[in-house]
């Protein structure tokens, strides 16, 4: 089959030096002990070839530009600005202009269609009181997120930290739909946009003065939507001393933690605020979050090579305790662990129990 781009994205593909610094941060290609055809460079490469009519698109051309991490942080690598994350973005939503969907996204798109979440069926505000009704005016309103409302046990710690931050606040509850951040990163445009604005219009009719997100995704996606991700929140709140931290304690606690793809990610100033924690640097490669999704669903060794990578990293660095920052990661990383809390001595936990511990 041919393709054909628009000349400005064909433009910018043969622009690519093709160096390999977008390959620096990439977690698939770390985890794979750095073979070339599972970071972003191939990726760029393929598109650009695509583009130039050097090779024909394939079913399996097509599931590779589509199967990455989703996590952007080649962006940040380019030593030309392309943002080859967003170049893929963007060659992703013209193979579904031009009708070629690659068989890897089905199921997540059908799980979208069938139960307006790309997880899969999940039962919303399952932790919520069943008459719940949101609050209109609230001061923080939190936007749960798709996986946040599957890992119960993270969605009642952060309810009782916002609690504790803030007497008027409140949630969408069991009709919150999906901000779409997923399947705008895999090229679905129409659906992550209809349901954006699905989401957009129930926060306007509850009016609150603030939105803290509880998928980072969403943040990182659509910054235009002004939303605060949780471990800012937190952190803004500890300082301004909305949320009193215990800090009498030494808990001699040596943590790795694994922020958020986000550039703005406050995970480890947060660790950092509290007393005996050592917060222990991770390479550059170890973030992750909701766009891991594809990769966890559809690629499940892969995505167990990245974990025991982790672990692995963990272990050589001492640590005694792994901190994950966004609720889908940490709820697919100890699904692969089988729920295991502890793998090796060392502790798995969410940023959200770890806050809990720590509060009077």
């Amino acid at each position: 089959m041919g393709i054909e781009f628009d000349p400005e994205l064909s433009s910018e593909l043969s622009a690519c030096l093709g160096c390999g610094g977008c390959n620096i941060p990439c977690p698939i290609f770390n985890a794979e002990d750095r073979l070339e055809s599972s970071g972003m460079r191939s990726r760029v490469k393929v598109l650009s070839m695509l583009s130039k009519g050097s090779i024909e698109l394939t079913e399996s051309v097509l599931r590779h530009i589509f199967t990455c991490a989703n996590c952007g942080l080649c962006n940040n690598y380019c030593p030309v600005n392309l943002n080859p994350f967003d170049l893929v973005m963007r060659a992703r939503s013209s193979f579904i202009d031009m009708g070629y969907v690659p068989l890897v996204t089905v199921s997540i798109r059908d799980s979208f269609r069938r139960s307006g979440s790309p997880i899969g069926d999940v039962v919303k505000g399952n932790w919520l009181p069943p008459d719940f009704q949101p609050k209109e005016g609230a001061d923080v309103l939190l936007f749960a997120g798709c996986w946040m409302h599957r890992a119960t046990e993270v969605a009642l710690n952060v309810m009782k930290i916002l609690e504790k931050i803030s007497e008027n606040f409140t949630t969408i509850g069991p009709n919150e739909p999906c901000s779409g951040a997923m399947l705008y990163t895999l090229g679905e445009r129409d659906l992550a946009n209809e349901s954006k604005e699905k989401l957009l219009n129930m926060i306007l009719d509850i009016s609150p003065r603030t939105v803290v997100s509880g998928c980072p995704l969403t943040t990182r996606v659509y910054k235009d939507l002004g939303f605060i991700d949780l471990t800012s929140y937190m952190l803004n709140s500890i300082r301004s001393g909305r949320l009193k931290i215990n800090s009498q304690k030494d808990r001699g606690l040596s943590v790795l933690p694994i922020p958020s793809c986000s550039d703005e990610s406050s995970l480890k100033t947060l660790l950092m605020s509290l007393r005996g924690v050592k917060v222990l640097d991770p390479p550059e490669w170890l973030r992750c979050d909701c766009g891991f999704t594809l990769m966890y669903r559809e690629e499940r060794e892969r995505f167990s090579n990245w974990v025991q990578r982790v672990l692995s990293v963990a272990g050589a660095l001492g640590a005694n305790q792994v901190v994950v920052e966004d609720v889908g990661c940490y709820t697919m990383l100890m699904d692969v662990l089988e729920t295991k809390s502890r793998i090796k001595g060392i502790k798995i936990a969410h940023i959200s129990s770890v806050i809990l511990e720590f509060m009077k």
